[in-house]
């Protein structure tokens, strides 16, 4: 209950925000990056990177003002099995020895749906720059309660070419085309990417 009189007392506050664009720094707990790629055309197992730091600007009634920037902890990479961590991660393909991270800067933002729009933009990945295409969904936004932050919900997908990077190993056995799916929540005004813990409802 005493979250819920917080809420309420804060959205007086929050009705008088002016509308515009808005940086929301991505939580690193709600944010996640999964992969996937064929295998033999048997099944396309799917791997899982982290968001090192990053943003969204966005202003949910002008989607040309928004703007994406994330930096992925390549070497966070993981497939469920200690040994193809260590083989994706080798300078086989991923090589985060020499580049640890990517990173993903839009350039501009389109509207495409009520909810929806796509973000073009450039992914530099294994020191290569390559253009790529982020398809984004708005989901929501509002005030977290448990930590009391006005926080925004996206979700995004893409697909690229490993070769384009210089990741050729094993094509075609292991696919060429990646799919990317993101989860991702922004906190408003936030400078680090820290989640507390959730607290009991019915607690104090």
């Amino acid at each position: 209950m005493h979250i819920v009189r917080r809420i309420v007392l804060l959205l007086p506050l929050i009705a008088s925000m002016p509308a515009r664009a808005t940086d929301y720094r991505f939580d690193s707990i709600h944010t996640q990056v999964f992969f996937s790629a064929s295998h033999l055309g048997m099944s396309n197992p799917l791997g899982r990177l982290r968001v090192n730091s990053g943003f969204i600007q966005f202003d949910s009634g002008d989607w040309s003002r928004a703007h994406v920037e994330a930096t992925i902890d390549t070497a966070s990479l993981d497939m469920g099995d200690a040994a193809w961590n260590r083989r994706l991660r080798s300078g086989e393909f991923l090589d985060t020895d020499k580049y640890p991270t990517a990173r993903f800067v839009s350039e501009r933002v389109e509207k495409t749906g009520e909810r929806e729009g796509v973000a073009h933009g450039k992914l530099t990945l294994l020191g290569v720059m390559r253009p790529l295409d982020l398809h984004v969904k708005f989901n929501r936004a509002g005030l977290e309660p448990y930590s009391l932050q006005y926080t925004a919900g996206f979700s995004a997908d893409a697909k690229f070419k490993r070769s384009d990077f210089g990741m050729k190993k094993y094509i075609p056995d292991i696919g060429d085309e990646v799919t990317i799916h993101i989860e991702a929540e922004g906190l408003r005004g936030a400078d680090k990417k820290v989640q507390p813990e959730p607290t009991s409802q019915n607690g104090s």
